[in-house]
C-alpha cells in the first residue's frame, strides 16, 4: 500500500533542500597562493588531491541532503494504514467491542498468571489507551444481546465486575452479537481460544470488521476431572446396596496415582477409595454403599485437582419413596390375591378402582397400574395407560375370561403381540428368565427337579419384535406364558392367563411372590440424577405433580439463598417439566418444595465442555485465518503495548522514528566523512 502522511504539508520544506546544493556548487573560499622554487612534481600532486576532494565533496552533499529530507519527513509523520482500515470513511463514527471470555477454562495460568485477570488487565489498558469520548461494547459469556454501548469509566466498571460463568460462546456468535450495531466496527477478542468454542470455519468476512484476536497462552493444560456418574441399578430399595459408576476423566499428558475419590449423601462420607489413571484416559470406578432410609437423597462426588476446579464435584439427586404405590384397575371386584399379596402397608399402597375413576388417579407417584380383566376400555383410557407406560410407568395386564377385544386393540396400539386362542391343555414352566431384573436378586441358579408352577389353561400369545420382548416364563415348547415388554421408558408386563385357581396354582406357589413385588421395587421411572446448567432443555419431575396456582412447585437451596418458581408444564408424553430459565447460576444440590415441604430433589452441575483443555496456538490460528481467507488480526496479548497497538490499529503502521533515525544517521556519516583526511 502506498505511505501516506498526517501532515503532509510540511513534506513543502523539501524545496529547502536546494540551499545545501548551493553552498556546493558556489564555493568562494579564497585560496592563499604558495610560491615553490621548483614545481616539477607539484602537478601530480595537486591533480590527485582534486580528485579526492570532490568525491569527499560529494559525499558530504548527499549526506547532508538526505539527513535534511529525513527529518523533514519525520516531521510530516509517515505511515501506511491498516488494510482493513477504510481511509474513506476515517470520519465516521466507529464502536469499539471488546470481548473479554470469562469461561471456566479461563482459569487456567499463562506465564503471567490466572488467564482471566490477564485479560481483564489488558482488557482495561485497551480501553484507558482510547479517546476520552470513545464509545465502547463490552461483552462476555453471559452478556446479553444489543448491549449498550458505554464511556471508558463504565466499560473499565464492567470489566472489573467479570467473573468466571457457567455459560460459553461460540466465535460466530459473539461476531454476530458485536454486529447488532450501526457502526464500523473495530472488535478485540481476549480468549485463551479452546477448540470447542472457536468456530472460525463457520465465519464470514465482513469488511466492516476489523477483528483482532488477543490470545492468551495457556501453560498449565493438565486436568483431572468428574465426568459422569450412574446408577448399577436405577430402582433404589431401603437397606439396598448401591453401585454408583463414575466415569473420571484424564484431560492431560501425565500419569495420576493414587488419587483419593470422595462420596456424600446427605453431607455424610459413604465410601472413600483411591485411583490410577493413564494420560489421555478414562476410567469408570464403582462406589459402594447402602441406603438406609426412605425420602430425598442428595449425593455430590469428589476430587481434588488444580487449577480448574470447577469439574472436580459432581451432584446428583434421587428418592426412595417409603412405600410403593399400586392402582389395580377391576373390571368387577377386586383379585384377593393380589390384595393380600400387597397388604403390607409399610411398603405398599395398593388402590383398587373401577376404570370409570381412573381419569382422578394422580400416576406421578404409581410404580405399577395392574389392568385386570378389564372389557370395554374406552379410547381416552387407553391412550392415558399407553402414555403412561411410554414415560416410563409399568402395566400388567391380567386376561379376560371370554372377551378379550378391548385388551387386543390396547396392545395392537402399543404394537405388542395380542391375546389369541385359548389353551386348556395344562402346561408346566420349564424356564425362567434368571438374568431378567426381577429375578436378579431371587435366585442364582435353579435345580433341575425344581417344582415351577402350572398354568391349567392360557391364551397364546402373538409374537412381537424380539429385541423389546422378554419371556419370562416359558413352557418346554418354548411358548411363552409371562412377559415383559420394553415401551418408550416403560415396560409392559403380559400375563396369558389370569391370577386365580381356576387358572394356575402359580398364585401359591413361593415364584409368584418375588415376581410381582420385584416387578413394583424396580420400577426405573425416575428424574435424571442431574441436569446441566447450560441445557436449554426442560427438567424433567418425574414422582411429582403440580396442584394449581396455590401449590406450585419452588425450587431452593437455602445455603446460596435461592428460592424461585419455575416454569411447570405437564407435558402429555414427559410429564411434569420443570424450567428455570437461567435464573439458577451454581452447581448444586437443590429441593423441589411443596407449599415448604420437599417433595423431590433436583441437582445441576456445571457442563464439562470447559474441561477438555485443547486450545488453538498462535501458529494454528494463523493458519487458520490463512484458510479461510479472513481479514483477521493476531497479536501477542501477554507483551504488546496496548497505547502502540491502538494507535497502530487505527492510523495504520507509523514510520516517522525511522525517518528520524536515519537523519540522526547521516548527520553522523557528515560527521565522519568531514574528519577524513584527503
Amino acid at each position: 500500500m502506498p505511505i501516506h502522511f498526517h501532515n503532509p504539508i510540511i513534506l513543502w520544506g523539501l524545496i529547502s533542500l536546494i540551499i545545501p546544493v548551493i553552498i556546493h556548487l558556489f564555493n568562494f573560499k579564497r585560496f592563499k597562493k604558495i610560491y615553490f622554487s621548483n614545481l616539477k612534481f607539484l602537478k601530480d600532486v595537486t591533480a590527485e588531491n582534486k580528485n579526492r576532494s570532490k568525491i569527499k565533496n560529494w559525499l558530504l552533499l548527499l549526506s547532508r541532503l538526505l539527513a535534511l529530507a529525513c527529518l523533514i519527513i519525520a516531521f510530516a509523520q509517515p505511515f501506511i494504514p491498516n488494510e482493513n482500515m477504510n481511509l474513506a470513511n476515517e470520519s465516521q463514527r466507529q464502536a469499539i467491542q471488546i470481548y473479554v471470555d470469562n469461561s471456566f477454562s479461563m482459569n487456567a495460568e499463562t506465564e503471567k498468571g490466572i488467564a482471566i485477570e490477564i485479560a481483564k488487565a489488558k482488557a482495561i489498558d485497551l480501553i484507558s489507551s482510547l479517546p476520552d469520548d470513545a464509545q465502547i461494547n463490552i461483552h462476555s459469556n453471559n452478556s446479553k444481546s444489543n448491549t449498550p454501548l458505554v464511556n471508558k469509566k463504565r466499560a473499565i466498571s464492567k470489566i472489573q465486575e467479570l467473573q468466571p460463568s457457567t455459560e460459553s460462546k461460540s466465535f460466530t456468535q459473539i461476531i454476530k452479537e458485536c454486529s447488532q450495531t450501526n457502526f464500523n466496527h473495530s472488535i478485540y477478542f481476549f480468549s485463551d481460544f479452546q477448540k470447542y468454542q472457536f468456530n472460525i470455519d463457520q465465519a464470514t468476512v465482513d469488511s466492516s470488521q476489523n477483528i483482532i484476536l488477543m490470545p492468551l497462552k495457556i501453560q498449565n493444560q493438565n486436568n483431572l476431572y468428574v465426568d459422569s456418574c450412574w446408577h448399577e441399578n436405577m430402582a433404589h430399595k431401603i437397606n439396598q446396596k448401591e453401585e454408583l459408576y463414575v466415569r473420571i476423566q484424564n484431560a492431560s499428558n501425565k500419569n495420576y496415582n493414587k488419587i483419593p475419590i470422595k462420596l456424600y449423601i446427605n453431607d455424610s462420607l459413604k465410601s472413600v477409595t483411591n485411583f490410577d489413571i493413564k494420560p489421555k484416559e478414562n476410567k469408570a470406578i464403582k462406589l459402594h454403599y447402602k441406603s438406609q432410609h426412605s425420602g430425598i437423597h442428595s449425593g455430590r462426588i469428589e476430587i481434588n485437582d488444580y487449577p480448574i476446579t470447577y469439574d472436580n464435584t459432581l451432584f446428583f439427586s434421587y428418592k426412595i419413596q417409603k412405600n410403593a404405590e399400586i392402582i389395580s384397575i377391576n373390571q368387577e371386584k377386586e383379585n384377593l390375591y393380589i390384595s393380600q399379596l400387597f397388604s403390607n402397608k409399610e411398603y405398599f399402597n395398593l388402590k383398587n378402582i373401577s376404570k370409570t375413576y381412573f381419569h382422578q388417579a394422580n400416576l406421578s407417584q404409581t410404580k405399577l397400574i395392574i389392568l385386570n380383566q378389564l372389557t370395554n376400555m374406552q379410547s381416552g383410557f387407553k391412550q392415558n395407560i399407553a402414555k403412561y407406560i411410554n414415560r416410563g410407568g409399568q402395566v400388567l395386564i391380567l386376561p379376560a375370561d371370554k372377551n378379550n377385544i378391548s385388551n387386543n386393540e390396547l396392545l395392537s396400539e402399543l404394537g405388542v403381540g395380542i391375546y389369541q386362542d385359548l389353551d386348556s391343555l395344562t402346561q408346566t414352566v420349564s424356564s425362567i428368565e434368571l438374568n431378567a431384573e426381577i429375578y436378579k436378586e431371587v435366585f442364582k441358579q435353579l435345580k433341575d427337579n425344581a417344582r415351577l408352577p402350572q398354568i391349567y389353561r392360557h391364551f397364546k400369545l402373538g409374537e412381537t419384535n424380539q429385541h423389546l420382548h422378554i419371556p419370562l416364563w416359558k413352557t418346554k415348547m418354548g411358548e411363552s406364558l409371562f412377559s415383559q415388554i420394553k415401551l418408550g421408558k416403560g415396560k409392559l408386563f403380559l400375563s396369558s392367563f389370569n391370577f386365580s385357581p381356576q387358572w394356575t396354582n402359580a398364585i401359591k406357589h413361593p415364584l409368584f411372590v418375588p415376581s410381582l413385588i420385584n416387578i413394583v421395587l424396580n420400577n426405573h421411572r425416575h428424574s435424571p440424577l442431574y441436569f446441566n446448567l447450560d441445557s436449554k432443555e426442560y427438567a424433567i419431575a418425574d414422582g411429582v405433580s403440580s396442584k394449581g396456582e396455590k401449590n406450585m412447585l419452588h425450587i431452593e437451596n437455602k445455603l446460596l439463598g435461592i428460592d424461585l418458581i419455575p416454569e411447570q408444564i405437564n407435558h402429555f408424553d414427559r410429564g411434569l417439566l420443570l424450567n428455570a430459565h437461567g435464573q439458577i447460576k451454581e452447581a448444586g444440590n437443590y429441593l423441589i418444595t411443596q407449599a415448604n415441604h420437599p417433595v423431590a430433589g433436583i441437582s445441576f452441575n456445571y457442563t464439562r465442555k470447559e474441561s477438555n483443555l485443547d486450545f488453538y496456538s498462535t501458529g494454528e490460528l494463523n493458519d487458520l485465518i490463512r484458510k479461510n481467507n479472513l481479514n483477521y488480526s493476531l497479536m501477542d496479548v501477554e507483551t504488546i503495548d496496548m497505547n502502540n497497538a491502538l494507535t497502530e490499529q487505527r492510523e495504520g503502521k507509523s514510520y516517522w522514528s525511522i525517518f528520524l533515525i536515519l537523519s540522526f544517521f547521516f548527520l553522523i556519516t557528515e560527521f565522519i566523512i568531514q574528519k577524513i583526511k584527503l
